[in-house]
């Protein structure tokens, strides 16, 4: 199992960031239309941080546009999946199943018929099932379940774009300036949701320009910065070690969102995210457990 210390210290760095992000995207209250300023303050920041350092970005971005168009579509798709999902349910429960990547490839290959439904592989799909469920059965009067139940369905099509990144960024990682290539893949979708985060302001539904600007900040800050140890993370980690690292990411948004956000942290919500970081793990540490293709 391919893992370092430099590795493993950057992939705490990046979760951390991006546990730090979701607080800071959920406090802002903007909804799924923002994720346009999220990605562009991350862009802006590392791509000038490039330029400054003086690697040529646009050089990569026209040796691969396929790739970085690619990884945008996933991108945007993600940020707008999971912006809104945390505008809509409960924060440590909606990180949570963001990260559920693995246990979606589990369903693909059931689906496909390239792996058998074992003992294990029912307990995760049923741990999955079952925090959904307590997520949209216990929640306060003012939440309402449906809306709860938006917010989970968003967060797993989140994670379904994630899985996708990952497979793209472990086998494109290798080779590449990191900062540049995370700038190019939130540039590209900063570009793709350009147009959303139009209709939304046309509509009344859009951010204010306050709420741009702390979500453009948030992006420059933290989101980006987290990109960036991500892209350079995985040249020296194993997908697995990876994954279960990445479960730091829901510690921290959940510590941050509790602490200075103010997100109420019921038992009903504990319950439910404890259920799926389990049913992560128990995948993660299994004999046929999800591989990045490298």
């Amino acid at each position: 199992m391919k893992s370092t210390g430099r590795g493993l210290t950057l992939l705490v760095v990046a979760t951390s960031l991006w546990g730090a992000s979701s607080a800071g995207i959920a406090g802002v209250g903007a909804e799924g239309f923002a994720a346009a300023p999220v990605a562009a303050g991350g862009a802006v920041a590392l791509l000038t941080f490039a330029t400054v350092r003086g690697t040529d970005p646009w050089r990569d971005l026209r040796d691969s546009p396929g790739l970085f168009l690619r990884l945008g579509v996933l991108e945007v798709l993600n940020l707008v999946c999971y912006v809104a999902a945390l505008h809509i349910g409960p924060l440590p429960v909606v990180v949570a199943l963001h990260l559920t990547a693995p246990v979606l490839m589990i369903i693909t290959q059931i689906v496909r018929g390239g792996r058998a439904i074992t003992v294990a592989v029912a307990a995760e799909l049923v741990a999955v099932g079952a925090a959904i469920w307590l997520v949209a059965a216990h929640q306060p009067a003012e939440t309402g379940w449906r809306s709860a139940l938006v917010g989970c369905v968003l967060a797993v099509a989140s994670a379904a774009c994630v899985a996708g990144l990952i497979t793209l960024v472990a086998r494109e990682s290798a080779g590449r300036p990191s900062g540049a290539a995370a700038g190019l893949q939130l540039l590209t979708a900063s570009v793709l949701g350009a147009p959303l985060l139009g209709f939304a302001a046309l509509t009344g539904a859009g951010p204010a320009p306050s709420e741009a600007l702390a979500l453009a900040g948030i992006g420059a800050v933290l989101l980006g910065p987290g990109f960036a140890c991500y892209w350079l993370a995985l040249r020296d980690l194993d997908e697995v070690v990876a994954g279960l690292v990445g479960l730091n990411e829901a510690v921290v948004a959940t510590v941050i969102g509790a602490a200075v956000v103010g997100s109420a942290v019921s038992a009903a919500t504990l319950l439910a995210g404890a259920l799926v970081l389990g049913a992560v793990g128990l995948e993660l540490a299994g004999p046929d457990r999800f591989r990045v293709p490298s």
